[in-house]
C-alpha cells in the first residue's frame, strides 16, 4: 500500500506536513546514540539528510525530496526503517504511518502460539538469571517474544522490529552493528533460515520470512545461492559493535538451546567472550 505526499498533506499546514515532521525528529537526535556516524566536528545538532538516508537505505536525493513534500511512493518497510532510524516513539510512529500511509500500522505478525506458550513466569526468570548477559525467547521464524534487560539495552532496535533476520538483512544499521556483517552474519543466518524452510516446509511465516529478506536485499539473494545449510549457531563466536558497548568491538558465543516442550522455540544467550 502506498501514497504520495501531496495526498496526505492536502488541506494540512506547514507544521503538520510530512517534511516539516522529519525535520523536527531527525533535529532532535543525538548521533552518540547512532553506531556508525561521524560524531565529532559537527556543527549542528542532529542527523543531516545523508544520515537518514543511509540509515534508511535510499539515495540522498530521494530523502531530500521526500523532505520537501515531492511525490513519493512508500512501502511499509521504509517506513519502519525509517521510525526506528529517528527513533520514534509509538505515537510517533503512528503518525508517521498516518501522513505518509494515510493509515495507522498494522498490529504486529503474531508469534507462534507454542513460543507465547513457552514464555510462562519460570521461563522469563531463566532468562532474567542470565544477566549480565543478553537472553532471549524466540519461535521458529525468529519472532522474538521475550527477552531480559540485557537484550534490551544492546539491541534496542525491539521494539520497532521484534524479529532478528528481519532486523539483519532489511535494516541498513545493522551492517554497522554486526561485525563482518556478509560473512560472519549473514551467510549463516540464510544458512539458518534454509534449513528451518527445508525442515519446516509448512510454515508460512517461515517461508514469509524467505521472501521478505531475500526481496528486499539484494545481497542475501547472491549469498543465498551458494546453497548453504546450517542448523543453529550453538558455539559460535562473533563479533559486534554496538552503541551499548562505546562503539567498540566484542566478541560473544552464541549459545543456543531449546525447550524440551516446545522444541521449535530457540532459547539464545549471547555470553561475551574473554
Amino acid at each position: 500500500m502506498s501514497a504520495t505526499i501531496e495526498a496526505v498533506d492536502h488541506g494540512e499546514g506547514e507544521g503538520d506536513s510530512l517534511g516539516s515532521l522529519l525535520r523536527c525528529w531527525r533535529g532532535r537526535l543525538d548521533p552518540r546514540r547512532i553506531p556508525g556516524l561521524v560524531r565529532d566536528g559537527r556543527r549542528t545538532p542532529g542527523l543531516s539528510q545523508k544520515e537518514v538516508a543511509r540509515l534508511t537505505g535510499v539515495s540522498d536525493r530521494w530523502y531530500r525530496e521526500l523532505e520537501l513534500g515531492r511525490q513519493a511512493n512508500f512501502s511499509v518497510e521504509f517506513i519502519d526503517r525509517l521510525a526506528y532510524a529517528l527513533r520514534l516513539s509509538d505515537v510517533e510512529r503512528r503518525a508517521l504511518y498516518l501522513r505518509a500511509l494515510g493509515r495507522a500500522p498494522l498490529p504486529p505478525r503474531g508469534a507462534d502460539s507454542a513460543a507465547v506458550e513457552a514464555l510462562d513466569v519460570p521461563m522469563q526468570r531463566l532468562l532474567d538469571n542470565q544477566l549480565p548477559n543478553p537472553a532471549y525467547l524466540s519461535d521458529l521464524a525468529w519472532n522474538i517474544v521475550g527477552h531480559n534487560q540485557a537484550q534490551a539495552e544492546w539491541f534496542p532496535w525491539l521494539p520497532y522490529e521484534p524479529n532478528l533476520m528481519r532486523w539483519a538483512f532489511l535494516y541498513p544499521e545493522a551492517r554497522e552493528q554486526l561485525s563482518n556483517w556478509s560473512e560472519d552474519w549473514a551467510g549463516p543466518f540464510l544458512a539458518q533460515i534454509r534449513f528451518a524452510c527445508l525442515h519446516h516446509p509448512e510454515s508460512e511465516p517461515l517461508q514469509q520470512l524467505k521472501r521478505d529478506v531475500l526481496t528486499g536485499n539484494p545481497e542475501a539473494r547472491e549469498i543465498w545461492e551458494r546453497h548453504e545449510v546450517i542448523e543453529h549457531p550453538d558455539g559460535h563466536e562473533r563479533r559486534l559493535r554496538l552503541p551499548y558497548h562505546g562503539d567498540q568491538e566484542i566478541a560473544v558465543h552464541i549459545m543456543a538451546l531449546a525447550p524440551l516442550r516446545s522444541p521449535n522455540t530457540r532459547f539464545i544467550v549471547l555470553m561475551k567472550a574473554d
